[in-house]
């Protein structure tokens, strides 16, 4: 226990077009911060046809698996998908909820990327700093006699 330091529980995320199935989002803990942290400076080599070696920074997708990965606290999306059996009933999940992040990076692979950009979304919407970057909010001017934010 870490008294107001506490990790607090997880949010269940249900899918705008799955409504029975969500992705459960457990907060990051330091060492997930770390982690993400060494993720992003650790660029990866590539070699092309010539030879010449080149360092890449991860791209925005595997950014965004790598954050999905080190917050996933489990799933009712169905092995098998809708022709599986629902984990309501006894099926299950297409992840086990202490799956390893290679495991979740391997089934986010295979996802539509927009249910996977909907995931890394509510992250942004969850975990402060995480997810892909939302605008700033700010005042603009005063409009019809009111302030409007943007």
């Amino acid at each position: 226990d870490f008294g107001e330091y506490a990790v607090i529980d997880g949010v269940e995320h249900y899918f705008s077009k799955e409504p029975e199935w969500y992705w459960k989002i457990k907060p990051p803990t330091s060492g997930d911060e770390l982690a993400m942290s060494k993720f992003l400076v650790q660029n990866r080599v590539e070699v092309d046809a010539t030879g010449i070696r080149r360092e890449f920074p991860p791209t925005y997708t595997e950014i965004a698996y790598r954050e999905i990965a080190l917050t996933f606290g489990g799933t009712t999306i169905p092995k098998g998908g809708k022709s599986g059996k629902p984990v309501a009933e006894g099926g299950e999940p297409i992840l086990k909820d202490d799956a390893r992040v290679e495991m979740i990076e391997a089934v986010l692979r295979k996802m539509p990327h927009p249910m996977v950009m909907e995931i890394w979304g509510a992250i942004a919407d969850c975990v402060p700093t995480w997810g892909p970057q939302r605008p700033k909010v700010s005042k603009s001017q005063t409009l019809n006699g009111g302030e409007e934010t943007v």
